[in-house]
């Protein structure tokens, strides 16, 4: 779908999606239960941080990069949108013993 940076209700539209997306976020980081979820997701199952190259194996090495690309897209969402929690995701989840 096209759409219209100068139609009111259009930009009215995008922004209210906008902001609910940003809830789902807040609320998902903001008990220790979802931020360590959201770092097992994005440390372990999209292989962030860690080599996704399986040597003679281009499926393999495919299938990890599309995982890890999703694991990206993630956490920039996280780090971009919620600053403050992601360092306190890191802090709960990767800095302590």
């Amino acid at each position: 779908m096209t759409y219209d940076a100068s139609d009111p209700e259009q930009v009215a539209k995008a922004e209210k999606l906008e902001a609910d997306v940003q809830r789902d976020l807040d609320y998902i980081l903001k008990e220790p239960r979802g931020r360590r979820f959201l770092y097992g997701l994005i440390h372990d199952t999209c292989h962030i941080g860690r080599v996704s190259h399986v040597p003679g194996d281009s499926d393999s090495t495919a299938f990890n990069e599309g995982a890890r690309a999703i694991g990206e897209a993630l956490l920039e969402q996280i780090r971009t949108r919620a600053k403050a929690k992601y360092m306190l995701m890191l802090d709960e989840n990767h800095f302590e013993p």
